[in-house]
């Protein structure tokens, strides 16, 4: 809404009858357009030499053209010299953007929000198309989407396909990120919201699947710092801002009573953003210290297990027993790997143990065997060695 004088240049840079939630849709049919959004990747790759690009709302740039923008794109970025990685976030759940149109890989939302609901319970905005159960958790994992053709809740349309063709480095898997955590309210961080060991079991799980990991400023030492929506506009265009965001939650359930909305933080006031940046400090303390030590562990047997260390689905699988428990299995060179969560009320004081009939050797927990400052564990990751029974 501030600062785009592009439509001072030229008015066909822009599709005025084309609508994005950000204004006039970009107008693909002008050469001019398309030559300066390739030229401005390229920019980035190489004077820069940035290792790839998150590509934007991708579902909302509209080409009428034969040969989308995207596949010019990566076309143009897979003719340079050394690879540069092209991730989309795109909410549509289609696999072509990487086995058509060619880029690396897709924020994979659908993990984030059944996670998300089974954590927390929440059901408002986008996440009731969600349902707090680990079955759906363990599908969404095992198809890479939990939504591959079924009617999208919020418009009854079906959204996604069949991704069995895509590796498992082109899901992009996060538990929050800038999105996520600064569309809320109030800005809170998942582990603002749900229990510490919840939230440690819910990073091992992340960072055991072979999925592309995405991990968000903070997370790994659980920041205690919000990210709060912050703008620094101009008064008359910050005063609709303000007010806008407010009314953005009005349909959501904690904030119905106009007098709860207008403690949603003001963007334009300094104080919304002074509470927002980290403090790197605590990261060596209490509990922050133990998530730290935790995400150290995890990344490192991930890098080093040769089992693990291997980015592949189709040696994957993914069961639950009852109401709450998870189990992933990942099989390797190594021998087998199986995590196991809880995710229900817990009352046993060690962690979550492997089924019977195996001989499993204990690799690492999400709890107080890692540090002490951690709760009990309700995550277990187990080997099972190739040469073992």
């Amino acid at each position: 809404p501030e600062g785009n004088y592009l439509g001072s240049y030229s008015p066909e840079y822009f599709a005025h009858a084309m609508q994005t939630p950000w204004g006039d849709a970009l107008n693909f049919a002008t050469p001019a357009m398309r030559r300066l959004v390739i030229d401005n990747a390229r920019y980035w790759l190489t004077e820069f030499r940035f290792d790839g690009l998150r590509l934007d709302a991708s579902h909302a740039m509209f080409d009428p053209g034969e040969r989308p923008i995207l596949a010019e794109l990566a076309a143009e970025v897979r003719a340079l010299p050394q690879h540069r990685l092209l991730i989309a976030e795109d909410e549509t759940n289609d696999p072509a953007l990487v086995l058509d149109v060619g880029l690396d890989a897709l924020w994979a939302d659908d993990f984030h929000h059944v996670v998300h609901v089974v954590l927390t319970g929440e059901r408002d905005g986008y996440y009731g198309a969600f349902e707090p159960k680990v079955l759906d958790l363990a599908r969404c994992i095992e198809r890479g989407f939990l939504y591959e053709g079924q009617p999208w809740p919020p418009s009854g349309k079906p959204r996604g396909a069949d991704a069995s063709g895509l590796p498992a480095p082109a899901f992009v898997y996060c538990l929050q990120n800038h999105d996520q955590v600064g569309n809320r309210a109030l800005g809170e961080r998942l582990h603002h919201l749900t229990r510490l060991d919840l939230y440690c079991a819910a990073s091992m799980l992340l960072l055991f699947l072979p999925m592309t990991p995405l991990l968000w400023m903070g997370q790994e030492w659980a920041a205690s710092a919000p990210w709060q929506y912050f703008t620094d506009h101009p008064p008359e265009l910050g005063a609709q801002v303000t007010a806008g965001r407010r009314a953005e939650f009005k349909l959501f359930a904690a904030f119905h009573d106009p007098e709860r909305r207008v403690q949603i933080p003001d963007p334009q006031a300094a104080a919304t953003f002074e509470r927002s940046p980290l403090d790197w400090s605590e990261r060596d303390a209490g509990e922050h210290a133990g998530v730290l030590a935790l995400y150290r562990a995890l990344l490192h047997l991930r890098r080093a297990d040769e089992t693990l260390k291997v980015q592949d689905r189709s040696n994957m699988s993914v069961g639950t027993v009852g109401e709450h428990a998870l189990w992933v299995s990942r099989k390797g060179p190594a021998g087998d790997r199986l995590l196991v969560i809880d995710f229900g009320p817990r009352e046993a004081a060690g962690p979550p143990t492997p089924p019977q009939g195996r001989r499993w050797r204990l690799l690492l927990t999400s709890g107080g065997e890692v540090h002490p400052a951690l709760p009990p564990a309700r995550a277990a990751i187990y080997a099972a060695d190739a040469d073992a029974s």
